[in-house]
């Protein structure tokens, strides 16, 4: 009996390795880093059945914000579902010579010095595809939790503005990052510094938006420049894995499955919570916000004869204005 259950367990082990064996390469994944990416895969596949029944309910009978949130935090745990999938069965990856000796291996298995390191690309996929998805849920829940009282106009031109720029300039550092992994020569960190100006770029717009446009506060403001801080580690990961050759390809997707997790897990799950017990669907104008809308010579001139016109026509205050020349003919008449 005990034998037959122990032969069970090993055969229900993990057997991505063996099955996807990384070959010809110096640096790669083992059995106990494809393990935790296995229990990251699952951490996410919970969040992911939640989030289904909670959108089958909100298509059904459920408010234009939920739909809206719930579906974006769906898509992110669909993403990263997916993409912990293909990380944890030891696929998505390529072999690139690493430019620093900093760990070995004997016997080395391609004879090269630096040996070749195991590359994830499919992490980066994963990256591109959910950052947007989280954004806009960031920007939708904090209108929908912003007190119209403490911003002069919500502008859905701003809205577009404020997460165009994010998104385009945080795949220009996701894409930065990715490109410079599959780059052998020292040329890799000019893409890390492209990367981190872009992220510079981002944070810039997300601080000015939600801090003093939004005006957010409380632990909401907490947890987003929490968020802020840690999306920096992404930059810090890679120059100690794919970039400097410091850590092993197991510490390395330990370090960004955590990463993951705060990110696309914890933070979604929150704003959600946040969105579904006190947001609000805002009411958007058309129009830019009044303070950064320029007036053209041309539309003075307009307001100028719209107001000689108004104050030559009579009052709208119950007292009726006879025009002068009326009132002259019925004087003669009389007369």
């Amino acid at each position: 009996m005990n034998s037959t259950l122990s032969n069970f367990v090993m055969r229900a082990g993990n057997h991505a390795i063996r099955s996807n064996p990384a070959k010809d390469i110096d640096f790669h994944l083992t059995a106990q880093g494809s393990d935790w990416l296995w229990a990251a895969f699952s951490i996410f596949g919970c969040f992911l059945v939640v989030y289904l029944a909670l959108f089958f309910i909100a298509e059904m009978k459920g408010s234009t914000l939920s739909r809206y949130t719930v579906g974006a935090a769906l898509l992110i745990s669909l993403f990263e579902f997916f993409a912990y999938f293909t990380y944890a069965s030891n696929l998505g990856w390529t072999g690139i010579q690493a430019e620093f000796n900093h760990i070995h291996v004997d016997p080395s298995i391609t004879g090269e010095t630096p040996g070749v390191r195991q590359i994830f690309y499919s992490k980066y996929v994963s990256l591109f595809l959910s950052w947007p998805a989280l954004l806009f849920l960031i920007e939708l829940t904090n209108i929908s939790i912003t007190e119209e009282n403490k911003v002069d106009d919500l502008s859905a031109m701003e809205l577009i503005h404020s997460l165009l720029l994010q998104m385009i300039a945080t795949e220009s550092w996701v894409v930065a990052l990715l490109i410079g992994a599959l780059i052998r020569s020292t040329y890799k960190w000019g893409y890390w510094v492209f990367g981190a100006v872009a992220m510079l770029i981002v944070q810039f717009v997300q601080f000015k938006r939600q801090f003093i446009t939004l005006r957010i506060r409380g632990v909401t403001a907490g947890m987003e420049m929490l968020t802020m801080c840690i999306v920096w580690l992404y930059f810090i990961c890679w120059g100690v894995s794919e970039g400097g050759n410091k850590i092993q390809p197991d510490s390395e997707a330990v370090f960004f499955g955590i990463l993951d997790v705060c990110i696309f897990a914890i933070l979604p799950a929150y704003l959600l919570f946040i969105a579904k017990r006190y947001g609000k669907m805002p009411a958007l104008s058309l129009h830019m916000n009044n303070k950064f809308h320029l007036k053209h010579h041309d539309e003075e001139e307009d307001e100028t004869e719209v107001k000689n016109v108004h104050e030559d026509s009579p009052r709208a205050s119950g007292e009726t204005q006879i025009p002068q020349q009326e009132q002259e003919t019925e004087e003669t008449n009389q007369s």
